[in-house]
């Protein structure tokens, strides 16, 4: 504050903003929806909004398809038989949408 009391017309602070670090992925929690944040390489991720784990496939083992029921797209671990939708609850039979 100057001699007066006022203040000084000084900017404000710069807040300092880091960027995402490559060694971070992100994923949406399948049964609360939050967004994750994880280190890369591990294979669980458990959330701490409602406490699931879980498990974090790369992508070239994950399919994707839309939930018979609400038309959400889902992704499932190749070689599963069906998906259950977090949005709706239905079971979506994989079958050959390979």
């Amino acid at each position: 504050m100057g001699s007066h009391g006022h203040l000084t017309d000084a900017p404000p602070p710069r807040r300092q903003t880091t960027p995402p670090s490559p060694e971070m992925g992100q994923m949406v929690c399948g049964t609360c929806r939050c967004l994750l944040s994880y280190p890369r390489g591990v294979r669980y991720v458990k959330c701490a909004q409602c406490r699931t784990v879980n498990l974090l496939l790369e992508a070239h083992q994950v399919g994707q398809v839309k939930c018979g029921n609400c038309s959400v797209l889902l992704m499932y671990p190749y070689g599963a038989p069906s998906v259950k939708c977090s949005c709706c609850h239905s079971v979506t039979e994989i079958g050959n949408q390979r």
